[in-house]
């Protein structure tokens, strides 16, 4: 039997963004930078000094512009040496496909 590989697994296709954005689990600040995202989920930089594992929630803060930011919830489903594999939290799919679409356009 053929192993999946890592593509197979995903149930949405990410895309390759590099965008600044705001973690914070807890009510703590931290800066990031999102390298991919899809439908689902994204990978994010491992901020410094930052002491969260798997199952965490965690708010995204995409700031688009001075006068759009988007939040995202999310939970923590991976942590590796030096990124974050979060997935979204559920019934937020208009505000992921604008910021998907927002991204895209730069």
């Amino acid at each position: 039997m053929k192993a999946m590989d890592q593509d197979e697994k995903r149930r949405h296709q990410r895309h390759n963004v590099f965008s600044a954005i705001m973690i914070s689990p807890n009510g703590h600040e931290n800066r990031a930078t999102v390298y991919d995202l899809s439908e689902s989920g994204a990978r994010v930089g491992l901020p410094d000094d930052f002491e969260h594992d798997v199952g965490a929630s965690l708010r995204l803060f995409f700031l688009l512009d001075e006068a759009e930011t988007i939040i995202l919830n999310a939970h923590i489903v991976r942590v590796a040496i030096d990124h974050l594999g979060v997935q979204f939290s559920p019934a937020q799919e208009e505000d992921i496909r604008h910021l998907m679409t927002e991204l895209a356009a730069r």
